[in-house]
């Protein structure tokens, strides 16, 4: 993806700092910022000697949905030998219930997902190094035990990754950084320091093991970036694994698999930066349950391109090609729109009489602007009221050897403005329109969200809000629900859905 930031969030992303990135880091958190999008952590001092450095973020929103509950009657207890059954027995249900977590068509591994209502989060990043080499750990959750109504091993993801970084510029003369470790690489974010309000890189996402380098020349006012990196996993599961709520649901059916990746940019001062980038995993691996499989392919051709000026906001635009062969045992080492691996791909998007076979052209867009910055340009210091606007897109065209897959269209589209009236106060209103299959109305929702923010100052790092959202659903959208979430015969999404969260990053 072409962008990241001349701003490196944590010392273990501390390289030169007129190398532009290519990709989002690896320290930054897996969910979107909070309104107004700020650099996650801060940039310590650089030092000669070994220090320790740490960062964090949260995200802790109490979510409940609200839904009328049908009347239904109860054939198993209506008396045939009294007039009209039992009419205090033959019917049941009716009212008001409530879900936690509500009932929604939002899982973050599906098209649908618009990250409107959110989900937990919390992340600690430790640090230990210099300025040439550095060690990092990042522990992570999507969920909170005292909190969770049953403990969701899944979620609760530990150390998730474990790096080493060296900025090596000093001994080659230009701007060389290295990772070596166990890391997520994420191409395509469509925000300036996040990936984006659908919290999903456009282009292709990598969950590997192994090393990244990245490099730059100086060309004048340009700067040429090259990115390259190759990976693994640690462990694929094992013949014999059920699939099963502790690990995941693990599929035995997936191979060893491999990931590489070659990315081109081109920067014009911190004006504006394009991209290429070439993803490739693979799978060659004859240790799965089902015996002799083919060598399973998944390929990634993206481009991209980042506007950032100034006070006329921030613009990023970019299109993707997913080329899919037999990918059915092509593991999560690499995702597509948040789809891990062939057998997710499948699933999402391909159709289970694919084989795996098949592609998705992408398009993503998004622009966030600053009204005051607009009109008072360098004036404004973020110290005074603001209007926030955000506009943003992501569609994707399939085609596949499932006939009943083959064709579909998927788009989403979205806006957000927020009023930031006071130091301690703003208001946020939202509008989201997804549509799972082109034209047809039964296929699509929209959902309309309005947010109440609170924050300890103009500047802080912290936010307070109260959401109210208000699906209006296709006839044919479901929620999933169950273990593993499924699409069952009472999986009515909810309608309304409130929300008390809180965010603070450091």
């Amino acid at each position: 993806m072409i962008l990241a930031l001349l701003a490196m969030p944590s010392l273990a992303m501390a390289a030169d700092e007129g190398l532009p990135r290519l990709g989002l880091s690896p320290a930054e958190p897996q969910v979107r910022s909070a309104t107004p999008s700020i650099p996650f952590g801060i940039n310590p001092a650089e030092s000669k000697e070994f220090v320790l450095d740490f960062h964090g973020y949260l995200l802790l929103p109490a979510t409940v949905g609200v839904h009328d509950r049908p009347i239904t009657q109860r054939t198993d207890l209506i008396n045939p030998t009294l007039p009209n059954g039992n009419p205090n027995y033959d019917y049941t249900g009716g009212g008001t219930v409530l879900h936690a977590p509500p009932l929604l068509a939002q899982d973050l591994r599906s098209f649908e997902y618009t990250g409107a209502v959110p989900t937990p989060w919390g992340q600690l990043n430790f640090i230990y190094g210099n300025k040439t080499v550095s060690g990092t750990v990042i522990m992570a959750a999507s969920t909170f035990s005292d909190a969770a109504g049953y403990y969701n091993i899944p979620a609760q993801l530990g150390v998730n990754d474990a790096f080493i970084t060296v900025n090596a510029t000093k001994y080659f003369g230009f701007p060389f950084q290295l990772y070596v470790g166990a890391y997520t690489g994420r191409y395509g974010a469509m925000g300036a320091y996040d990936a984006g309000r659908y919290a999903t890189p456009l282009i292709a996402r990598t969950n590997s093991i192994g090393e990244t380098i990245t490099t730059g020349y100086k060309l004048g006012e340009f700067f040429l970036v090259l990115e390259q990196g190759l990976g693994g996993q640690l462990g694929r599961p094992p013949i014999g694994l059920m699939p099963a709520g502790w690990n995941d649901f693990a599929d035995a059916n997936v191979g060893a698999t491999f990931v590489g990746h070659v990315h081109l940019g081109l920067a014009y001062g911190g004006l504006a930066r394009l991209g290429l980038h070439y993803l490739a995993a693979w799978t060659q691996d004859d240790q799965v349950a089902s015996g002799l499989v083919p060598n399973g392919q998944i390929t990634v051709l993206g481009a991209d391109a980042q506007v950032t000026a100034g006070r006329y906001g921030h613009l990023y635009v970019g299109l993707a090609r997913t080329q899919a062969k037999d990918a059915a045992t092509v593991s999560g080492a690499i995702e597509i729109l948040n789809a891990r691996g062939g057998p997710e791909l499948i699933a999402q998007y391909l159709g289970p009489n694919s084989n795996g076979n098949g592609s998705l052209t992408t398009f993503g867009a998004q622009y966030d602007l600053s009204v005051a910055r607009l009109v008072f340009d360098k004036l404004y210091t973020g110290m005074s009221p603001d209007v926030l606007v955000s506009l943003f897109t992501v569609g994707t065209s399939v085609s596949s050897d499932d006939k009943d897959y083959d064709g579909v269209f998927k788009v989403k589209v979205g806006g957000e403005a927020t009023y930031l009236m006071k130091s301690w106060l703003g208001v946020s209103e939202r509008l989201d329109h997804v549509r799972l299959h082109g034209a047809d109305s039964k296929k699509a929702f929209t959902i309309m969200t309005t947010r109440l923010l609170f924050h300890t100052g103009w500047r802080s790092r912290d936010e307070f809000a109260l959401h109210y959202s208000y699906f209006q659903n296709g006839s044919d959208i479901v929620a999933l629900t169950g273990f593993p979430p499924g699409s069952g015969p009472n999986a009515n999404p909810d309608r309304h859905v409130f929300t008390l969260s809180g965010t603070f990053w450091w």
